[in-house]
């Protein structure tokens, strides 16, 4: 499976697990409410709501003429379930390969390189310094957009985990690591 229809089909099934959790916490809520709370497109939820009902894991109920209830299935607690079981293993697993990454980098280093942070101060952050505390690695922090001329042509590792940071070391003349790359 390409990467493209890798990502597609994840999106599709973090959406498809929201519009599933929203309704099981809310049987009256309406598809322009659900758009609000997952952030989609009410031409989106409206896509998403027929294929769950088309798969049979979302029954609607007609209260009257202007109000529909939609009512999670049996089918729809498993199915919501398993993508939440799934959507865990898959964000362990992300979050372990970006440990696994840290140390690696850490392991390669000289032992008298010094490791600069350079981002901001994020879940991803958290991730990265409660691995190089548990690995003693002590290190400096540079917020985002800061300047790092200041570590050219020194004895440094910058890692970084900004998209858009991956090749922006690398045009400066500075030893810099993305570990979302």
């Amino acid at each position: 499976m390409s990467i493209v229809k890798l990502c597609l089909s994840s999106k599709i099934m973090t959406n498809e697990l929201e519009i599933l959790k929203s309704v099981d916490e809310d049987k009256r809520i309406t598809q322009r409410e659900l758009a609000k709370k997952t952030g989609l497109s009410l031409g989106s939820v409206n896509v998403l709501l027929k294929r769950l009902i088309h798969k049979g894991l979302i029954k609607i109920e007609h209260i009257n003429s202007r109000t529909i209830k939609y009512i999670l299935t049996p089918k729809g607690l498993m199915e919501k379930a398993r993508l939440t079981y799934q959507y865990i293993v898959s964000s362990y697993n992300y979050i372990s390969g970006i440990e696994q990454k840290v140390e690696q980098i850490i392991k390669c280093k000289n032992i008298t390189t010094k490791v600069v942070l350079y981002g901001i101060r994020d879940e991803l952050y958290d991730i990265i310094t409660a691995k190089l505390k548990s690995m003693n690695e002590v290190y400096d922090y540079v917020q985002r957009n800061s300047s790092l001329k200041q570590f050219i042509g020194g004895d440094y590792i910058i890692i970084t985990w900004h998209p858009e940071d991956i090749e922006d070391g690398l045009n400066n003349g500075l030893f810099s690591v993305n570990v979302l790359k």
